[in-house]
């Protein structure tokens, strides 16, 4: 299996002037874990919930701005990468979120959680009762 086959839809993004409450809410709202930040068209960072989380353990005030918060050091992948081969490359990157780029243009974000789902390692329905 490939990681273009894990994209189920567009990225949902925002811009890096939004603020944590902003992105929380989109999160919530798209039921997101990571928002990817464009600016100009372009990618310039992602934001996941746990940096939302570390952000306000922090003491940052809510509206701080995205691109204080943002990682910048995007990961990407071709969208014909193995999952294995993703798998690796996030675990040895320390990441949970991957973008999946064409010719520079990104297709999507796929997450650990949907590797573990297509390699069957975990099921979408995670209750135990």
């Amino acid at each position: 299996m490939i990681v273009k086959e894990l994209i189920a839809r567009e990225p949902v993004t925002i811009e890096p002037k939004a603020n944590l409450v902003d992105a929380a809410k989109l999160m919530k709202r798209e039921g997101v874990g990571s928002l990817l930040v464009m600016e100009s068209g372009q990618p310039k960072g992602i934001v996941s919930e746990r940096d939302i989380v570390y952000a306000i353990a922090s003491d940052l005030p809510l509206n701080t701005e995205l691109s204080r918060v943002m990682s910048t050091n995007l990961v990407t992948a071709d969208p014909k990468t193995d999952v294995g081969e993703a798998a690796i490359l996030m675990v040895g990157k320390g990441i949970r979120h991957l973008v999946i780029t064409d010719k520079g243009r990104v297709l999507g974000v796929i997450s650990l959680r949907d590797i573990a789902k297509s390699l069957g390692l975990i099921t979408t329905d995670l209750s135990i009762w």
